[in-house]
């Protein structure tokens, strides 16, 4: 199959990690035996036209690990008047969608990453060209925000006509639905990112028992109350550690919290580097993730395939992920019960199985099955 990403946002360089899932994914595909073409627009709001200026990127083109990448930057020309902005948008992907056309063959399908803006602009390419086009949606947002004048309209058009919605999160495809009022919203995982693929299941760390979190540490993620519940639960235990990766404006102010709890059994490490980070995942016993919201979740898939069990709140990543075999699962922004969690899975750690946790991984967001799942449904779609 030919395929050609649109994706609302996509990495700039090797080490940009924001969209770098999108950019694992065409990879992924490129090593099952397919074409893959990403096209990749960055949009700047008129505020930013210095900034977009300095860039002075033009039209770029590059042959990234198979994956053939064209992109290119566009000012919008009014903040917030969403019809305007996507005239423009539009304008200038269909202008890369056709140099890519000329020099690589007409792609049989369009797989958008988002609904806005990249999965409209899909769905108008697809109107004026014939080729099919699906959307995976990656963020809750959209829910809200398609409902805006500028969006609604041609948003649910892109519903009708899409040979397939999905969702990263079966609670997430759910929410769609009724946000879109269809059906054809429907659930699948994401993928496991490559360097997990054929990883050996870690040895369990010998010493203290380490409950590991990795994340940017951004308020959303609630490591300020994963901090305070491990305190209740362990407060200076030092057979018992919680380590904390990450890095970001807000690793300081989670320090002094550290510090004004006396708590002296809590590293906060820094940022990982991702090259490093299965290593990361395999210091720990146990991963934890305390997020207010989660879609897919990949961190979690992420440390089942080190083999670690996983606490998770209940966000749609936790009821994806946790069963009876994989972890426990926590509700969301209570520290009493988080505290209690902890101790519960520090209790009931031995009964967990590690081949097991990384095989249900693997079954679930390996590349293999990742692969075949997009491709029935890109198949099916160019039949039509």
């Amino acid at each position: 199959m030919h395929v050609l990403f649109l994706p609302s946002w996509y990495p700039e360089t090797a080490d940009d990690f924001g969209g770098s899932f999108f950019r694992e994914q065409a990879e992924a595909f490129i090593a099952e035996g397919h074409q893959v073409g990403v096209l990749a627009v960055r949009g700047f709001p008129v505020y930013q036209a210095t900034a977009m200026q300095a860039r002075n990127t033009g039209v770029a083109h590059a042959n990234e690990n198979g994956v053939n990448v064209t992109r290119t930057d566009v000012l919008l020309p009014v903040p917030k008047l969403h019809a305007l902005n996507l005239k423009v948008l539009e304008r200038r992907w269909t202008a890369l969608f056709e140099e890519y056309v000329a020099v690589h063959g007409a792609p049989d399908v369009l797989h958008a990453h988002a609904m806005l803006p990249a999965g409209i602009v899909a769905s108008r390419i697809s109107e004026r060209t014939g080729i099919p086009f699906l959307i995976t949606e990656h963020r809750p947002s959209s829910m809200t925000l398609m409902k805006s004048p500028g969006y609604h309209r041609s948003a649910m058009k892109a519903v009708r006509n899409a040979i397939a919605l999905i969702g990263v999160a079966r609670g997430f495809a759910v929410e769609l639905n009724e946000a879109y009022r269809t059906d054809k919203w429907h659930y699948l995982p994401g993928l496991l990112s490559p360097q997990f693929e054929d990883i050996p299941t870690r040895d369990v760390p010998t010493g203290p028992f380490v409950f590991g979190h990795v994340s940017h540490l951004d308020p959303g993620k609630r490591v300020d109350l994963l901090i305070e519940s491990f305190g209740k639960a362990f407060a200076n235990d030092d057979s018992v550690r919680l380590r904390i990766a990450g890095g970001s404006a807000h690793k300081a102010a989670l320090e002094a919290q550290v510090e004004q709890l006396g708590l002296t059994n809590v590293d906060l490490v820094g940022a990982v580097p991702r090259e490093h980070i299965v290593e990361e995942f395999s210091r720990a016993n146990v991963f934890v993730l305390t997020s207010e919201k989660e879609a897919f979740g990949t961190v979690l898939w992420e440390a089942m395939a080190c083999g670690l069990p996983i606490l998770s709140t209940d966000t749609w990543a936790g009821k994806n992920a946790v069963t009876p075999e994989t972890g426990i699962m926590t509700p969301v922004d209570d520290g009493d019960q988080l505290a209690e969690s902890l101790k519960r899975m520090y209790a009931e750690f031995p009964k967990y199985d590690s081949a097991r946790i990384r095989e249900i991984c693997v079954e679930h967001c390996g590349q293999e099955v990742f692969v075949r799942q997009y491709i029935d449904i890109y198949e099916s779609g160019a039949a039509q």
